[in-house]
């Protein structure tokens, strides 16, 4: 690899001494650094990205690469970094690696998130998590048409509908009451944000279906939002379209990686509280 970039949290404390350090050591391995912070929206074309941050750093960096197909590798500043792949402490060794295309690439599903109006596309982008549909300033719910390509599944009173990929499913779709699917299964989460109504449960359908979600009533400043990006504020009558993207992230992978061990870890999935029995 011949070129490098480096996406960092700025508001991170002492971050501009970390991105320094990781600088010097990139270009003395031979390789071009090419530095930019989390907020901006694009980085130049690079054969690799380093992420210094939490996963919010990470999905934007997703995002600002994810037409080009770069490879992503995440580093663990301390906060819960479930998308890190090494710790800072060992990312010196982690950096020759990559220069040297020693890893494996692990691919995840991108969502595109599209919102249209009159039947033609306003807005769209990418999302490694979710996309969301959510109720507005005005407080009300949202009256909502769920559909799977064409066939209609429910219509929601509730304050929104998570459209989770199998990333997301341990982010907000977790929060809001969904289950955890492993990274490869290939599928889409439909969670919806506290319904009005007792049937309404967390659905798992086919990536390759469309998610359609077609705002009935009630849209008064609700949003359809990626990753938590704004993709455009809502009229009723408008349609958002969840679709798989014919890209995905490529993760950068240094050792065999366990996604349950890293529930387990990141988590504390199964552990049992303070003075009960480890049957392991």
């Amino acid at each position: 690899m011949r070129s490098i970039g480096v996406v960092f949290n700025d508001s991170k404390p002492q971050i501009t001494g970390l991105v320094d350090q990781v600088k010097e050591t990139i270009e003395s391995m031979g390789a071009r650094s090419v530095v930019v912070s989390g907020t901006v929206p694009t980085l130049p074309p690079v054969d690799a990205v380093v992420v210094l941050g939490g996963d919010g750093t990470f999905l934007r960096a997703a995002r600002m690469v994810a037409l080009r197909d770069t490879p992503l590798l995440g580093v663990d500043l301390g906060t819960l970094g479930f998308l890190a792949e090494v710790s800072y402490g060992d990312l010196a060794g982690a950096i020759d690696r990559l220069i040297a295309g020693d890893y494996r690439i692990e691919e995840r599903l991108l969502l595109e998130v599209a919102l249209l109006r009159d039947g033609q596309v306003v807005a769209a982008n990418l999302a490694l998590n979710e996309g969301v549909v959510l109720k507005g300033a005005s407080g009300r719910m949202l009256e909502m048409a769920i559909y799977a390509d064409h066939s209609h599944v429910a219509t929601y009173g509730a304050d929104g509908v998570i459209v989770s990929t199998p990333t997301g499913s341990t982010a907000y779709a977790m929060a809001a009451g969904g289950p955890i699917m492993a990274p490869d299964v290939p599928a889409l989460l439909l969670v919806p944000i506290c319904p009005h109504m007792l049937t309404a449960r967390p659905l798992v359908v086919s990536d390759q279906k469309t998610v359609r979600i077609v705002v009935k009533e009630r849209a008064e400043g609700a949003l359809v939002a990626a990753d938590g990006h704004t993709v455009g504020l809502l009229r009723s009558g408008d349609e958002m379209t969840f679709r798989r993207s014919s890209h995905s992230a490529k993760l950068v992978r240094l050792a065999e990686h366990d996604f349950f061990t890293a529930l387990r870890r990141k988590l504390q999935w199964g552990v049992r509280t303070e003075g009960s029995q480890d049957w392991d």
